[in-house]
């Protein structure tokens, strides 16, 4: 059985983008997986795998941490239902991961981080405060959040052109069915879905559509984690 350490928030909700990308994997591979939740201050919890960062996966002696480098192990260690079925695909993903996590995420962030920091468990709301408030340069989180709305989720829409694009003629990123480059950019809503109320798509977006075919997937994995 392989164990899932996972970022855990008020409630048992489970908010990190990339342990998404990693729940979807394992899903994805019709593997079956336990959940360790680990707090943003819980560090010691994966130490074991010299990682400050979720997520990590533990398969039996074996640890492997990073989302990137979790659904690559998992491509080898189990090669029935690939993630990334050639040389191609692998490189796909490794450029819509590298998309998301440079344009997609960071457009994404200050529309919702004070929304994000309200699901984050009293323990760990001073690290956050005090971790994220460096990477904006204000603690004023709820003033932030709502100066970055006046033009931030336009903003945010228009990051999301190339996948648009993609979307209208197909169903998937990865084509007709889903897989990691799907997986990643999924991860991202289900971040932001958790946290906030904020729409963040027109509902004719062809990402809007495509959203809900990926909190579809897998007996709704996603859809019941953010009505969770």
């Amino acid at each position: 059985m392989i164990t899932l350490y996972d970022l855990v928030a008020q409630g048992d909700q489970r908010p990190s983008p990339f342990c998404w990308r990693a729940k979807f994997s394992l899903a994805h591979k019709g593997l079956e997986w336990t959940e360790v939740p680990v707090g943003f201050t819980e560090k010691d919890k994966i130490a074991f795998a010299e990682s400050q960062l979720v997520p990590v996966i533990k398969d039996g002696d074996k640890g492997v941490k990073d989302s990137w480098a979790i659904a690559t192990y998992l491509d080898q260690a189990y090669p029935d239902k690939p993630l990334f079925k050639s040389e191609m695909a692998l490189s796909y993903a490794r450029f819509v991961s590298g998309w998301v996590d440079t344009a997609v995420q960071p457009a994404m962030f200050p529309i919702v981080v004070a929304d994000l920091y309200g699901i984050v468990r009293p323990v760990d709301q001073p690290y956050f405060l005090e971790s994220r408030g460096k990477r904006l340069g204000t603690t004023d989180l709820a003033g932030f959040q709502a100066r970055a709305r006046e033009k931030g989720v336009a903003s945010f829409r228009a990051v999301l052109e190339p996948a648009r694009r993609t979307l209208r003629e197909q169903p998937f990123l990865a084509g007709t069915h889903p897989a990691y480059p799907d997986y990643a950019l999924a991860g991202a809503f289900l971040w932001a879905g958790i946290a906030s109320p904020l729409a963040l798509l027109e509902a004719d977006d062809p990402v809007h559509a495509w959203r809900e075919r990926m909190f579809d997937l897998y007996d709704g994995m996603g859809r019941k984690a953010k009505a969770a």
